[in-house]
């Protein structure tokens, strides 16, 4: 039962990885909370199965996979994900930068922990471990094939290559980017099953291996390496030869059998690399894909050639062993050669992206400084970088993971994230090594791309430490003899249990070792018991089990029974105490002496709860805002009246109602969708053009005046506001208000004053990255003159006072 358990287990984790390798990665909200609200219930439905069925894990089941007892490392990287996201709690308590992306953050790290909790438990058994592993291939194996068939032409991904001119970006006009839609983020991935593969074929080809399990070893290293070199990723690449070196580093005396059976595979992977890239990845369908096949054959069979060669016997040995392992040094730098003259000029510039990153993170450091210890919350970058940006580029995302987290979390929370990664780094060496040169490949390339803003990520590291942490060392496990077996144990002793009262003190109260199902073993069991357990069937015996049973919180050989079982606990209660009926009075105490053996575990499953219903809100909300979006008019406005009812913070639905809406409804709307997320530029400048509309002139001008502060490198929303504000001192002139009108005319020539200083100074320095190509308009200069004569016939008029007020002069811009 446990072992089938564990392997639905693995199934029901590598559907989830699935899902989100079919949407993208989960990198977009309305993809991630109805994914993690199905995960919450899911959850939810296995938890209360397993209580009704009674199940209980069973240490015998373990028996085939050697069992760590003490995990410090898991430990410590549960306190960490369990630290950070209670730091986003206490931010959406107080009321953080943006209230959707803590939300948004809270999910992901609710989701992050149970997910590990659930590979890890998953990985305590050896059917467990296996559909791990089935999984983790499945995974490679569809993110991979899905994006070189759409190279080919087979597959239609939307997104799938980004196309450019720019020789800065893109050596040959075309990067592959996959079912991620990002070519550097893609290009980890793709480096971590790569290096996953490579240092599993040492214990895959051991000495004299079998021909089908040797190319099976060998198959995926093409393919998975033709998909890194199309992503032209250099931080990727950069991040995988320092992975590959520190697993190098680790088995130095597996470098010559990986460099011999690696070496063709990934010089027929270049070959593919460089014949897709002299098409701009748009191949010829037929012969495209006979080139692939043939080079992947022969890069294959090469492998296979060169590992015999190698493990040849005989005299020959000692000349064709070093002979094996040079061709294989030749081929690798043959096939490096080639990419690097593909990529030369690319690989070897790139001083304007790396000045674009330090000009990112320079503005990145200004901004943590001002909430250096906790951060500010969820997307504290996205919603903030327009409005401290020093030059007009184009970054919605930070490019370093641990520098959003900085953002978010501040000095603490970075803290925290890295003992974690260090933890579980630190675990997954101990246990297996081999799985280290992936994992580092994912926590080192994060530290210059946003990687981490894809939750798919985060989640394969954890299954990486699931995998590896799951497979303890030798030095953690010890040999025991029992009964004619085999059977591991663990290597402390058992805590001895205290000694019952009454008749149960017969029985075995100090257990040792790990019980096995079979009729040997019953039969030892009954022989060290001082007295049958045919005994217990004894009408004086009888009501003393009941009453230990019923009023006893401790019940030690009873826990013990059903610890070493997977039958129910009423199964188990009838199997030990024949003859006792099972009264339905009793079941509120029983479930009350539960609780009180595990009241340590109920704050747990309260905040599980907790977490599992907040989920389950945003994910409605985004089902409702999608809903609204294929809707017709009438049922339109309730389906996003619905999703602000399940979420207040999401401020696509309060864009989408304002539409629909009055000015005067407008601005409630807008106002109360501000208080969760007061530095928003665009619910901002919504809500002064609802004023302008509802013909509010000075409130209107505050508020384009704090939106143009929040995002003053948008040559539309500068022209606009002029405009607008032009177009209002008109109509007020024309309804008699001269005093407004002058009002509205001098915050207009005042905007446009600053507009126009903004804009010379960018253009001043011809150096200045302007991305999203900042200029004054020449709807702007048009309002120039127009406005400089209002202003100077203001000047030349006395405003008529009211009854009882003092005259006044318009203001001056």
């Amino acid at each position: 039962m446990a072992q089938r358990c564990s392997w639905y287990g693995g199934l029901l984790l590598t559907g989830l990885l699935l899902t989100a390798c079919s949407q993208t990665g989960w990198f977009f909200d309305s993809d991630l909370y109805l994914a993690a609200a199905s995960w919450a219930g899911l959850l939810l439905l296995v938890f209360g199965l397993a209580r009704i069925s009674g199940y209980r894990r069973s240490s015998h089941h373990r028996a085939a996979l050697p069992v760590i007892t003490r995990d410090p490392y898991r430990a410590i990287a549960a306190v960490g994900i369990g630290g950070i996201l209670g730091i986003y709690v206490l931010h959406g308590l107080q009321g953080p930068v943006s209230m959707e992306g803590t939300l948004k953050e809270i999910v992901l790290w609710g989701l992050y922990g149970s997910f590990a909790a659930a590979a890890w438990e998953v990985s305590r058994t050896a059917e467990g471990m296996a559909s791990l592993r089935l999984g983790w291939h499945l995974i490679g194996a569809v993110l991979c094939g899905s994006a070189l068939l759409h190279v080919y032409g087979v597959l239609d991904l939307p997104y799938g290559i980004y196309h450019t001119a720019d020789p800065a970006v893109s050596a040959t006009g075309a990067r592959l980017g996959g079912l991620l839609q990002y070519p550097n983020t893609f290009g980890a991935v793709m480096a971590a099953f790569l290096l996953e593969r490579l240092f599993a074929l040492a214990p895959a080809l051991q000495a004299r291996p079998g021909a089908l399990r040797a190319a099976a070893a060998l198959l995926p290293l093409p393919p998975y390496t033709a998909a890194l070199l199309l992503t032209e990723s250099r931080g990727a690449w950069l991040a995988a030869a320092i992975a590959c070196a520190a697993g190098l580093a680790l088995e130095r005396r597996r470098i010559a059998p990986l460099l011999t059976a690696a070496a063709a595979p990934l010089a027929s992977a270049a070959l593919v690399y460089r014949q897709l890239a002299d098409a701009k990845l748009a191949p010829a369908v037929l012969p495209g894909l006979l080139w692939l096949a043939g080079l992947w054959a022969g890069g294959v069979l090469a492998g296979l050639l060169l590992c015999r060669l190698r493990h040849s016997g005989g005299p020959r040995r000692r000349v064709l062993a070093p002979a094996a392992l040079v061709a294989a040094a030749a081929g690798c730098a043959a096939a490096g050669l080639a990419i690097l003259h593909q990529v030369q000029d690319r690989a070897l510039g790139g001083a304007a992206t790396l000045s674009a990153r330090h000009l990112i993170y320079s503005d990145a450091w200004q901004l943590a400084k001002s909430s250096l210890w906790l951060g500010q919350g969820g997307e504290t970058w996205r919603q903030s970088y327009r409005a401290i940006q020093s030059q007009p580029y184009v970054g919605g995302e930070v490019h370093s993971g641990y520098l959003d987290m900085l953002l978010n979390t501040g000095i603490i929370g970075l803290l925290i994230a890295c003992a974690a990664l260090l933890a579980l780094i630190a675990g997954i060496g101990r246990a297996c090594p081999r799985l280290l040169p992936p994992f580092l490949v994912l926590t080192v390339h994060a530290a210059i791309d946003f990687d981490w803003s894809y939750p798919l990520v985060w989640l394969l590291m954890l299954w990486l430490s699931a995998m590896g942490t799951g497979m303890a060392p030798l030095a953690c496990r010890t040999m025991r003899q029992e009964e004619g077996e085999n059977a591991f144990v663990r290597e402390v002793s058992v805590t001895e249990r205290p000694q019952p009262i009454g008749a149960l003190r017969h029985l075995l109260s100090k257990p040792t070792g790990i019980w096995s199902r079979t009729a040997s073993q019953r039969s030892g069991l009954k022989g060290r018991m001082s007295f049958p357990p045919s005994e217990l069937r004894r009408p004086i015996l009888c009501w003393r089990f009941r009453l230990l049973h019923w009023i006893s919180s401790r019940k030690p050989t009873v826990r013990y029974y059903r610890h070493q079982r997977t039958d129910s606990p009423k199964e188990g209660f009838r199997r030990y105490f024949p003859g006792t009926p099972l009264k339905p009075f009793c079941m509120p105490h029983r479930f009350a002496l539960r609780l009180s053996a595990q009241w340590h575990r109920l704050p747990l499953l309260l905040g599980f709860l907790c977490w599992a219903v907040l989920t389950a809100s945003l994910g409605m909300s985004e089902m409702k805002l999608r809903l609204a979006a294929s809707a017709g008019e009438a049922e339109r406005g309730g389906l996003l009246r619905a999703a602000l009812s399940w979420n207040p913070a999401n401020t696509a639905a309060a864009f989408g109602l304002s539409e629909l809406l009055p000015p005067e409804q407008q601005v409630i709307v807008l106002e109360r969708s501000l208080r969760y997320a007061p530095q928003h530029a665009g619910l901002s400048w919504r809500l002064a053009e609802a004023h302008a509309l509802a013909g509010r002139a000075d409130t209107a001008a505050v508020w384009y005046r704090k939106s143009l502060e929040l995002d003053r490198y948008s040559s539309d929303k500068q022209t606009r506001a002029v405009l607008a504000l032009t177009s209002l001192a008109v109509k007020q002139s024309a309804a008699g208000d001269v005093s407004g009108a002058g009002r509205s005319a001098s915050a207009a020539m005042g905007m446009l004053k600053r507009y126009r200083a903004l804009a010379e100074g960018v253009h001043a320095s011809p150096g200045l990255r302007n991305d999203r190509r900042f200029h004054l308009t020449a709807q702007a200069q048009r309002q120039a003159a127009f406005l400089e004569g209002w202003s100077g016939r203001g000047k030349r008029q006395l405003i008529r006072p009211r009854p009882g007020q003092a005259p006044t002069h318009p203001p001056l811009p």
